[in-house]
């Protein structure tokens, strides 16, 4: 039987920082490693469901679960099948990335949510708002497939013509839509006060996120407590504890509503996120947070595979820039990374655990 110790689920593997960091982070820790792509994806899959060859941890960048017949879903599932782990678990993902399915989880949290009315794919196409409805959205509005990402098929400036709301759905007319009240964050010092977390299995990154040009810059220790952010931190950590997803971001605005100023969760979970870095690119994301991520993944592989890792779950600890840190109270703990194994993995019996050369 063919065994690799991790495998990166990818159409295409780019020359880019994030993938180079994980393969040399594996070469040390003496990993093997396998890219899992349009050329080989079939052929693997019919390995691991054959049970001629076994992966014991995977990474998912491509699967899209609600796709019939996508092969890098049913790779993930392979892996999972033949007892291996998938960073995120798929059906995990599945449950998670579906906007339309995720707002009434949310919601039921007590997380401030954006004023949202769900269009299931098969309402008619000449269905009207209501009256409530078109105040509470409000003009503009914005229109968003449940399963998008990317920004594709968004409409950020809906006024609620039926033209606008037919040609959103053109994007994937399987797919439920949500039409969400379009939030106006306040500034602070100058930043619109717009942020994009990463939860990275017990980390917490909090960064600026300006979504009008994709500008990402990692909050500092003096701008976290002058503009007391904790709240960024409790709304991932809540979404992370309901969903079970390890590796994920949710964006949150700051705005003012009725006198109250409101963290207001816009984006829920954002799978298999987009680590192309600032050396790369302008709108990329900081070095330092691809490296730290890229390190934390292949370092919880490395972990589990060798049973040093006794406690599934950790309390959480916020990364702030300068590799500045802070561990608060009450975040409770993040989600197992091993939490979707079958029980006698958690009791160190499971075979084939040594670290492959």
């Amino acid at each position: 039987m063919e065994i690799y110790d991790f495998a990166l689920i990818w159409s295409i593997c780019p020359n880019e920082l994030f993938t180079n960091t994980l393969i040399a982070d594996c070469r040390q820790k003496q990993l093997s490693f396998l890219w899992v792509h349009e050329g080989n994806v079939e052929e693997i899959t019919r390995k691991l469901e054959t049970s001629e060859m076994k992966i014991r941890v995977a990474l998912d960048i491509q699967a899209t679960y609600y796709k019939p017949q996508d092969p890098y879903a049913r790779v993930c599932y392979a892996v999972k099948d033949a007892g291996g782990v998938v960073i995120n678990d798929p059906d995990r993902a599945r449950f998670a990335v579906d906007k339309s399915v995720m707002y009434f989880e949310v919601l039921n949290t007590g997380i401030i949510t954006p004023y949202t009315v769900i269009v299931r794919n098969w309402e008619p196409n000449n269905f009207k708002l209501t009256e409530e409805e078109r105040n509470g959205l409000g003009v503009p509005f914005v229109i968003k497939p449940g399963c998008g990402f990317g920004q594709r098929g968004v409409v950020k400036e809906a006024t609620g013509s039926m033209e606008e709301i037919l040609k959103a759905r053109e994007f994937d007319k399987g797919d439920n839509f949500l039409l969400q009240e379009k939030i106006s964050p306040m500034e602070l010092d100058g930043k619109r006060a717009w942020f994009r977390i990463f939860h990275v299995f017990h980390e917490i990154i909090p960064c600026w996120w300006d979504d009008n040009v994709s500008w990402c810059e990692q909050v500092s220790a003096e701008e976290f407590n002058r503009y007391h952010l904790a709240p960024l931190a409790k709304i991932i950590a809540r979404i992370a504890e309901m969903t079970g997803m390890i590796w994920f971001s949710t964006e949150v605005a700051i705005d003012t509503k009725n006198d109250q100023t409101r963290f207001v969760a816009i984006d829920y979970v954002n799978d298999q996120c987009d680590m192309t870095a600032q050396s790369e690119t302008p709108i990329g994301i900081p070095d330092d947070i691809v490296k730290f991520t890229a390190y934390s993944i292949v370092h919880a592989a490395y972990r589990w595979i060798s049973l040093k890792e006794e406690r599934p779950q950790k309390k959480y600890t916020i990364l702030l820039k300068g590799g500045n840190q802070v561990r608060p109270r009450g975040l409770g703990y993040s989600p197992g990374f091993v939490s979707q194994m079958l029980p006698e993995y958690y009791k160190g019996t499971r075979p084939g655990c040594a670290v492959g050369k």
